[in-house]
């Protein structure tokens, strides 16, 4: 996907970013690794509205991109599927977090109705896409706290990758029982223990220093790395 708004020249493929990787698997990883260490932290709490998907977006990729957690500026699509025109973000998300308040936060629901419920609302989610990157990571995050404010603990480690990403594409196409059936199977089903107060998330375990240093390193490695090859490329 060539992008002029969001890539860096010549050829648009990498997205900027705060440590001015040119390589989009240097710049995966690195996402990937502070992406992790946010999680680690926590994920903002909220009303599980547009505004809690963006805290949550900018709280995961705050260390890598100046956009974390803007709603996404161009039109996007993925494997010949078009998700939702960005004038149209607002009013999807606003769909969404009223049929939640309508449910009552999914609270009262044993696991097989959480499960229907939560799979309808996380791939119309996805359909509406509102971040130019980092869609998945923030829809996990949001499934993990909607779950847990629900009563149900969830297991994200549950759910196959490979099954997920089968599960989005056909719930872009409003089929969410492959959706479904991966929530059902992350949910621990002993709901006499289920979660009922998890406080806020926002106060969760903070990020070492050390942790953020060896992460900064392996970055500053990379791109020290990447500038070699460059100037050996250039001799």
């Amino acid at each position: 996907m060539s992008d002029e708004t969001y890539c860096y020249p010549p050829d648009f493929s990498v997205l900027k970013n705060k440590f001015g990787l040119r390589n989009s698997q240097s710049l995966d990883t690195t996402e990937r690794e502070f992406a992790s260490l946010r999680m680690k932290q926590g994920c903002p709490s909220g009303d599980f509205d547009l505004p809690h998907l963006q805290a949550i977006h900018r709280h995961l990729f705050q260390d890598v991109y100046d956009w974390a957690g803007e709603t996404r500026s161009l039109e996007i699509s993925k494997g010949g599927s078009q998700f939702l025109p960005r004038q149209f973000i607002g009013n999807g998300m606003n769909d969404v977090h009223s049929r939640i308040v309508a449910m009552d936060y999914l609270k009262g629901m044993d696991a097989a109705e959480f499960s229907k419920n939560a799979g309808e609302l996380i791939g119309d989610i996805n359909h509406i896409h509102p971040f130019r990157e980092g869609n998945g990571r923030t829809q996990m995050q949001y499934l993990k706290l909607l779950s847990e404010n629900a009563g149900h603990d969830i297991d994200l480690t549950k759910i196959d990758p490979k099954q997920w990403m089968q599960a989005s594409i056909r719930s872009h196409h409003a089929d969410y029982t492959l959706m479904q059936d991966c929530i059902f199977g992350a949910i621990t089903k002993d709901d006499a223990q289920a979660i009922v107060e998890k406080g806020s998330q926002s106060t969760g375990p903070q990020i070492s220093e050390s942790d953020y240093a060896k992460a900064l390193r392996q970055v500053q490695n990379q791109t020290a790395s990447l500038t070699q090859d460059k100037e050996q490329d250039l001799e």
